[in-house]
């Protein structure tokens, strides 16, 4: 039996398909590799081997993304430029999705989340991918409400969160730190 996928969303400097097995290699080079990039993400600090980094990134993205989607459909979308931005069309700028959360399912709903190349930070993007990816899974999912998680020293990310106008709740434990704090947002009245 073949997977159909749904049709790509666009914005207007982004092309967003489905994130899938081909894009892993350049995932893990584009973002995994670059310390700047990880600098939030406290399991893959230490050090570790690259085959050890490597099987932890398919195991915590590629594995995680694969299996909320098999589980629930959710959908994490490869973030790939329009013709605004004026790079290759093949370049890979990220990743931004609805993700089984790590928090409480029933409680806070499934989770936004996003990781961008170093390329792509700085430039809105993630606030564009992550409100085409939100508006898309209002109505794909019939969601009470999504939730994300931030560390609280990312300043970036929290900015990106504030401005699709996510409420801030407070601190939460997840991902191997105390440090983290969790906002959420209802389904919006125009999406119920």
């Amino acid at each position: 039996m073949r997977l159909t996928l749904p049709p790509d969303l666009v914005t207007p400097r982004l092309l967003l398909r489905p994130f899938g097995e081909d894009d892993f290699e350049r995932f893990y080079t584009t973002c995994i590799l670059d310390p700047q990039v990880m600098t939030f993400f406290h399991a893959f600090r230490g050090s570790l081997t690259d085959a050890e980094q490597r099987a932890r990134a398919r195991r915590d993205f590629l594995e995680h993304f694969i299996m909320g989607s098999q589980r629930y459909g959710y959908i994490c979308w490869a973030l790939t430029p329009g013709p605004a931005l004026h790079l290759p069309p093949d370049s890979f700028l990220g990743w931004c999705g609805i993700l089984t959360p790590a928090l409480d399912h029933d409680t806070w709903g499934p989770e936004l989340a996003y990781m961008l190349a170093r390329q792509a930070q700085g430039r809105g993007l993630a606030t564009e991918a992550a409100a085409a990816v939100m508006a898309d899974g209002w109505t794909r999912y019939s969601l009470p409400r999504i939730h994300a998680v931030v560390d609280t020293p990312n300043l970036a990310s929290r900015r990106v969160l504030e401005r699709l106008q996510m409420r801030l709740l407070g601190p939460v434990e997840v991902y191997g730190s105390t440090d983290m704090l969790v906002y959420t947002m209802e389904v919006p009245v125009d999406a119920a």
